[in-house]
């Protein structure tokens, strides 16, 4: 009787296990269709505010985390010419949630790269001051990045961008950030299935391909 008992609460478990993962599945894939089509500041604050509220109700997940840190990100870039105080208050909003999805999974390539990649939103704020301490934190997340997943085509594309509008002195410019443009490309076409998975900057990375090609075409 005992064990008849006993497998009755581990088939419970198991259904209930199975239906919360379903809602978590079903309401991560809505919340990402959702950032995916964001083109606003008001737009991506809504995405943020969806994963956060998937967050509270799945605290060991670390990619709600994730991509609420990452909306909000997008909320201060979208901001910052604007009014540079809600910026930085987006930035912060990021930064806090970032630690909570570094907690949950701190060997992570995504996180790393997001780090890098709110770390240039904190030099917007003031670039001449702040560009000596901040680049080279830049570096060592998306090498850490890379390190941890050297097939992730973000870490490369950040990089590039990031070299791209570095002064030719020390060490940036076109001919210096096409490489790395270019070995995302080459990541991005072996990345497939991402699913749930962050799987952002691929079309970015091409237009910037484009536009280093022609400025080439007409030197």
């Amino acid at each position: 009787m005992k064990t008849f008992v006993l497998f009755c609460m581990l088939a419970l478990t198991a259904g209930f296990l199975t239906a919360q993962s379903a809602q978590y599945t079903t309401a991560m894939t809505a919340a990402v269709a959702q950032l995916d089509s964001a083109q606003t500041a008001d737009d991506y604050q809504a995405s943020a505010n969806t994963f956060a509220r998937i967050a509270a109700a799945e605290p060991a997940e670390w990619l709600p985390h994730y991509y609420a840190a990452f909306s909000n990100l997008m909320v201060g870039f979208s901001r910052y010419e604007k009014d540079l105080n809600k910026a930085i208050y987006a930035f912060d909003q990021s930064e806090a949630l970032l630690e909570k999805a570094n907690a949950l999974a701190p060997q992570e390539s995504e996180l790393a790269v997001l780090k890098a990649y709110l770390l240039i939103g904190r030099l917007m704020e003031n670039p001449m001051a702040l560009g000596g301490q901040i680049t080279p934190q830049v570096f060592a997340a998306l090498e850490k990045a890379a390190a941890l997943n050297p097939t992730n085509p973000r870490a490369p594309f950040l990089r590039g961008t990031y070299v791209l509008n570095m002064p030719e002195f020390y060490g940036g410019g076109a001919n210096n950030a096409k490489p790395y443009f270019e070995k995302a490309a080459a990541l991005f076409e072996q990345e497939t299935g991402r699913g749930l998975l962050p799987h952002w900057g691929k079309r970015v990375n091409a237009e910037y391909l484009e536009k280093l090609a022609a400025t080439e075409t007409k030197d």
